[in-house]
């Protein structure tokens, strides 16, 4: 047997049998199944060469040659695993995927289908060996795309060597990197530069393959390239762990951070590392203490302290950390688990607030039953003392009088929205029409002759509502809107069936608000306005909810609001 054949057939034997070791050390990597491709589409590269090689005439020389037509998916097969090894970050991107695949399935069906890429083979001392057609564009085409794939996977291990820090890492880099050099340079040496300069030699790119096979068997025997170990482990633990992970030197300064960190803080990994840890606390004398309880005490868990992220945004978190000690006993660093707690935080403030506003209800509840007696009498008494001394009272005694009652109807509406928000809303339910409820309530309040008002409301939709309530809801959300144009403007309403549902919308040009106060609108004791308590929205809130309904506010500072109220409709006309 021809020496060449056998070595052929040697070197896909090794590429098998390599290829299945490998995956057999972690079915899961996907490294390792890249690994597994690009070496079997090595061993079939190499079988094929073996088979046409040793054929016993031309016509199965031919035959075999086209056998070889899946070949051009070897040369992307590696670079896409020279991807994944070196951490690339081109393969997030679908479009590299395109790029890889796509010519290796055109150039497979060209070499299938026609002689443009390879010729029949002729006879050399070797064997049977497929010759390139003379002037075919398609076979100049597929040697340069070939050529520079694989050049760029070997300078993506270069590149990777030249920026790794870690030793093992860099070593297994080094070793696989020449594993893919070898075949890479010897193929395009012998299979495409000594054809063109006319030197008969036959082509080495599948048996040095099989040195690709060597290199990483060996970078796994002397360094546990492909396999599954503590370190790889713990590595793609922290990697995906959920809280943030900071490693610093003995001073405070961040050596290492994990991906969760740089989410959290929206900062990228250069922009952290080598920064003092205490740069991330919004309070730094409090991260400065306990790096030096920590030196103490060897251990924290669990204290609170407040972080500022890179926008500025404040996040209350927990941190537990630990000394790092060296196999030796030294102390070498600081470990340090951050677990954000804002949204407990947040929950626990609400939480507080609603207990504050239920005692609040409580109070108000009481205090407007206490009040409400003796204003009464003193409503009684003014009413007795006006009736009893009409006849001499002047101008000024009427101004006065007139001034009390004010304050007597505005203090009873304030002990009326105690009593009303601290009270369960009870409902006296009828149909009604949305139109009527705007009209009724539009001709309750005055408005100025400078407000221009817009009832756009049909009234081809019935719900069912306590007219009163709603009645008071929709007034006092018109009163605010006046109340918000001074010098005039324009209110416009609205009705839209969405759904199951009716939208009234309640669209003023007045002032606007900020997001600020749009927080706390809904709030109790919150008002914009000099006179009030803040009750107001606060109760329509309720009453709209107690109707299973939903209130909700836009609103831009300068342009005007625009409040809107759903309520469900039981039925339709038209």
């Amino acid at each position: 047997m021809n020496i060449f054949p056998f070595i052929s057939i040697v070197a896909s034997v090794i590429c098998v049998l390599s290829g299945l070791f490998v995956l057999s050390l972690n079915r899961k990597s996907l490294l390792n199944k890249l690994f597994m491709m690009v070496i079997f589409a090595n061993a079939y590269w190499a079988f094929s060469e073996f088979m046409i090689r040793q054929a016993a005439n031309v016509e199965t020389a031919v035959l075999w040659s086209k056998f070889l037509f899946l070949w051009p998916f070897l040369v992307p097969l590696m670079l896409h695993f020279a991807f994944v090894f070196t951490e690339s970050d081109l393969l997030t991107r679908k479009i590299t995927c395109v790029f890889l695949y796509v010519p290796a399935l055109f150039f497979s069906l060209i070499d299938l289908t026609t002689n443009w890429i390879y010729d029949a083979p002729v006879k050399q001392v070797w064997g049977y060996y497929p010759v390139t057609p003379v002037g075919s564009w398609v076979c100049h085409l597929e040697g340069i795309w070939a050529a520079s794939l694989s050049i760029l996977a070997v300078i993506l291990f270069v590149s990777y060597y030249t920026r790794v820090t870690d030793e093992t890492r860099k070593k297994q880099t080094k070793y696989v990197g020449v594993g893919i050099a070898i075949p890479v340079f010897l193929s395009i040496l012998t299979d495409s530069v000594f054809p063109v300069i006319g030197i008969q030699f036959p082509g080495l790119g599948s048996i040095s393959g099989a040195a690709f096979s060597g290199f990483a068997v060996f970078a796994i025997w002397k360094y546990d390239l492909f396999t599954l170990n503590p370190v790889v482990a713990a590595e793609n633990i922290v990697s995906t762990m959920p809280d943030s992970l900071v490693l610093a030197n003995l001073n405070g300064k961040i050596l290492s951070v994990n991906q969760s960190l740089m989410d959290f803080f929206g900062y990228k990994e250069n922009e952290i590392i080598g920064k003092p840890a205490y740069e991330l606390c919004l309070e730094k004398m409090v991260c400065l203490k306990v790096f030096v309880e920590l030196k103490e005490k060897r251990e924290i868990r669990n204290r609170e302290i407040i972080c500022v992220t890179k926008a500025g945004d404040r996040k209350f978190v927990t941190v537990s950390a630990s000394v790092v000690r060296s196999k030796r006993g030294r102390d070498v660093g600081v470990n340090c688990v951050i677990h954000d707690i804002t949204r407990q935080k947040q929950m626990e403030q609400k939480l507080l607030e609603a207990k504050r506003y239920a005692s609040i209800g409580e109070l108000a509840g009481m205090i407007g039953h206490d009040l409400r007696n003796p204003l009464t009498s003193i409503k009684g008494a003014v009413y007795y003392l006006k009736a009893k001394y009409s006849s001499t009272l002047d101008a000024q005694d009427a101004v006065m009088f007139e001034t009390i009652e004010k304050s007597i109807d505005y203090s009873n509406k304030i002990i009326n929205d105690l009593i009303d928000y601290s009270s369960e809303i009870k409902l006296e339910t009828e149909s009604a029409t949305p139109k009527l409820l705007v009209e009724t309530a539009l001709s309750a309040i005055q408005i100025s002759p400078s407000i221009k008002v817009v009832d756009a409301v049909e009234a081809d939709y019935t719900v069912v509502v306590d007219r009163a309530q709603m009645t008071r809801v929709f007034v006092s959300i018109l009163k605010n809107a006046v109340d918000a144009m001074p010098k005039g403007g324009t209110l416009t309403i609205k009705s839209q069936k969405v759904g199951e549902h009716v939208v009234l919308s309640f669209e003023d040009t007045g002032i606007g608000m900020t997001p600020e106060i749009m927080d706390k609108l809904w709030n109790p004791l919150f008002t914009t306005k000099a006179k009030g308590m803040g009750f107001g929205l606060a109760i329509c809130k309720r009453i709209v909810e107690a109707h299973e309904g939903k209130i909700w506010v836009e609103s831009v500072v300068g342009q005007g609001t625009k409040v809107m109220v759903q309520l469900p409709i039981i039925n339709t006309s038209g």
